[in-house]
């Protein structure tokens, strides 16, 4: 989660681990940290290029230190973009599934769908641990046949 997230009203709680989970399980698939920056806006523009667009309604939920990173309603990527490697490093990134099905040949459908579950934006329609424990990738995998 970004400083501009938690900064939005959202705050620190269980769902913000259940992200963590989610980018940790994109790291073993892939090799790499999905979001590799510490520059909020970058960090914001990872996150679309890789989960699709912010949700309006979190937009609205920004307090006014957040202009710097929205504009009109949507994120100021590319205009608040600071450098040209901060450009390339964001365009590099492929949309999660492509990135799983990069890495993955076996119940690589069920994967996408927990990833996706575990990294939805809002923290109120993200999976709880138990509902992430009981989805079809650990309960019907490859390795349970």
């Amino acid at each position: 989660m970004t400083a501009w997230i938690m900064c939005s009203g959202l705050g620190w709680s269980y769902p913000c681990d259940i992200w963590s989970v989610g980018c940790i399980l994109v790291e073993l698939c892939t090799g790499e940290a999905i979001f590799q920056t510490h520059e909020n806006l970058e960090h914001l523009a990872m996150m679309e290029r890789v989960l699709g667009p912010l949700p309006y309604h979190m937009f609205k939920r920004a307090d006014r230190h957040s202009d710097k990173y929205i504009r009109k309603g949507r994120l100021n990527w590319p205009e608040g973009c600071t450098s040209r490697e901060s450009m390339k490093a964001v365009m590099k990134l492929s949309r999660l599934q492509n990135l799983v099905m990069q890495n993955v040949d076996q119940a690589a459908g069920d994967f996408i769908d927990l990833l996706q579950g575990l990294l939805k934006y809002d923290p109120s329609s993200r999976l709880t641990a138990r509902e992430a424990l009981r989805h079809p990738f650990f309960t019907q995998g490859f390795w349970r046949r």
